[in-house]
């Protein structure tokens, strides 16, 4: 069955035609194409510009704190803007944030560029996500899974694409202005394309803006259930935070070419591609609890044994099993956050990015620092897991949970 036709097995809203289903789909997969180059290219850049694991965190601050300060704002206006707008904004943006990663002379340029992206990546993709879980409201996270398919295969491709160059032997740099010159160009798509009316179309006009905002904020803050899939989210960004660092540790705790490092990426992004998959037809049997419980425990269980077997091919082997556990946490924990407060994505939006304002990778960076990298990666990770697990065990079935609202 193509993607088309699994995407249109869902029942959607009327109003929302093929072409925005397209469009809003491009969203996070141009997101993941561009951010995932430099996190593949990060030894290099590394090398190229003599970057200590500090600077190398600081690049991954000020891509989450410069959206940490902006998103938020950017997400409040998910709920009473032109979404259309925010969506170009965010894809002319990320193109040329990449663009400047691509020509930057020196560490400071390089910077920017992080900077840059992590302003526009916000209104890009978050808008993406609740135009895409307001489409279908029936079946949030099943087709929140289907979008993080292809977005696997953005991210996919980027470490497809690094991979290609470094074997063909040509200059890095011009893959980034090239795929930063083709966001420009999705970005005009996304221009002539009709978005839908939203669901609270007019509130503003009635109410203030002003009034309408502090209003939405105070309606997703006294939802339990958001403020639990919210912990969860943040929990599941500092188990990401090792994710900046594993290319650097791959190539020189484990002695990886960045070649090699190419490879490995693109298997754990193939593996992404075939949970997925999976993950579509297991929601379908099992609610999200039983199915993040079973992730929680398997990578708490896996990670440790990978990050300390011998030898290259067994780590190729067991990244098999944990990327595949590892893959189902986001789409369920973003689909069902965004879903559990209808009619107000935007707002959940912006208090998820509230959070990026703990500067994770920066307090990893010196973590590593102070201590080493295998032992920043191990202790930071299993201790996120561990307290998901928690989390998801206190979080109520969707059944539990709409019965508890409607008394």
């Amino acid at each position: 069955m193509s993607l088309r036709n699994r995407i249109e097995s869902l029942p959607r809203v009327k109003g929302v035609s093929d072409r925005l289903v397209a469009v809003v789909l491009g969203g996070r997969f141009m997101d993941e194409l561009l951010s995932g180059l430099p996190v593949v290219l990060m030894p290099t850049i590394r090398n190229i510009f003599g970057l200590s694991y500090t600077q190398v965190s600081l690049l991954g601050v000020a891509l989450s704190y410069v959206g940490a300060i902006f998103e938020p704002m950017a997400g409040l206006l998910i709920d009473i803007w032109k979404r259309r707008w925010l969506m170009v904004l965010g894809a002319a943006g990320i193109g040329l944030a990449t663009i400047i990663m691509g020509i930057a002379p020196t560490f400071a340029i390089l910077l920017l560029g992080f900077a840059v992206y992590g302003l526009a990546s916000g209104p890009l993709a978050h808008t993406a996500d609740v135009v895409l879980v307001e489409a279908y409201p029936k079946a949030p996270d099943r087709i929140f899974t289907r979008a993080t398919l292809l977005d696997t295969f953005g991210a996919l491709l980027a470490s497809l694409l690094v991979t290609m160059t470094f074997l063909l032997g040509l200059e890095w740099r011009w893959l980034m202005i090239s795929l930063g010159l083709s966001s420009l160009v999705y970005a005009a798509i996304i221009f002539t394309t009709r978005f839908p009316p939203r669901q609270n179309e007019g509130k503003a006009d009635q109410s203030g803006t002003r009034r309408e905002l502090w209003s939405n904020v105070k309606t997703v803050l006294a939802n339990k259930r958001t403020l639990f899939w919210l912990l969860f989210l943040f929990l599941f960004a500092v188990a990401e935070a090792p994710i900046t660092f594993a290319t650097i540790w791959l190539r020189e705790e484990v002695g990886m070419s960045q070649a090699l490092i190419g490879v490995y990426k693109a298997l754990e992004m193939a593996i992404g591609i075939i949970s997925l998959i999976y993950l579509d037809r297991w929601l379908a049997r099992k609610n999200f609890r039983h199915i993040l419980l079973i992730a929680g425990v398997g990578v708490a269980l896996l990670y440790p044994i990978w990050l300390f077997a011998p030898g290259i091919p067994l780590r190729f082997a067991l990244s098999i099993p944990l990327s595949f556990l590892f893959t189902v946490f986001w789409p369920i924990g973003r689909a069902q956050s965004l879903a559990s407060a209808p009619g107000y994505g935007g707002t959940v939006s912006a208090a998820q990015s509230v959070t990026a304002l703990v500067p994770l990778p920066l307090l990893f960076g010196f973590l590593a620092e102070g201590t080493s990298l295998t032992s920043a990666m191990l202790w930071v990770t299993l201790a996120a897991v561990l307290a998901m697990i928690v989390v998801i065990w206190f979080i109520p079935s969707t059944r539990l949970a709409n019965r508890a609202e409607s008394h």
